[in-house]
């Protein structure tokens, strides 16, 4: 075996044992035996399933939303984050808003309006990246969960 071969193997083997070593999770068990990511108020019957080929699948995130009020801005919720930007991309002219996003009556409520909104931002797409100021004529949401990807409105 050459030495470029030996060492492509010994990185090989040090990437799986890292990867192993960081995702054996069994190791931090909750006291509820509840995963970390799965509401205490989601009912038991939905912590676990049947797929059509046998397998069991055990929930691994949830949230129930029950608590009114819930704020969403960047910090204030252990598991979602609402941001306070404006999207510029492919010419759009709308800024998420994290007011748009809230908890009433044990569901999430996402919010979108129309209607001119001023806006100073820093551009950094701009020929010389600056600050500017437009109008965006909607206020959306965009939220994100820590351990997922980020659910917006279109």
């Amino acid at each position: 075996m050459t030495q470029r071969c030996r060492y492509v193997v010994g990185l090989a083997a040090l990437v799986h044992r890292t990867y192993s070593i960081d995702n054996d999770y069994d190791n931090f068990q909750t006291k509820s035996h509840i995963g970390v990511w799965v509401d205490v108020d989601t009912p038991m019957s939905a912590r676990q399933v049947r797929t059509s080929r046998g397998e069991t699948w055990d929930l691994v995130m949830s949230d129930e939303f029950q608590l009114d009020g819930r704020s969403f801005r960047p910090g204030d919720d252990h598991l979602w984050t609402a941001l306070d930007i404006p999207d510029g991309v492919n010419a759009a002219l709308e800024i998420y808003n994290s007011s748009n996003v809230y908890t009433k009556n044990g569901k999430l409520i996402n919010k979108a309006e129309e209607g001119p909104t001023v806006v100073t931002y820093f551009n950094q797409w701009l020929e010389e990246p600056g600050f500017e100021t437009r109008t965006m004529v909607s206020k959306l949401y965009i939220l994100y969960n820590y351990n997922a990807s980020p659910s917006h409105s279109s």
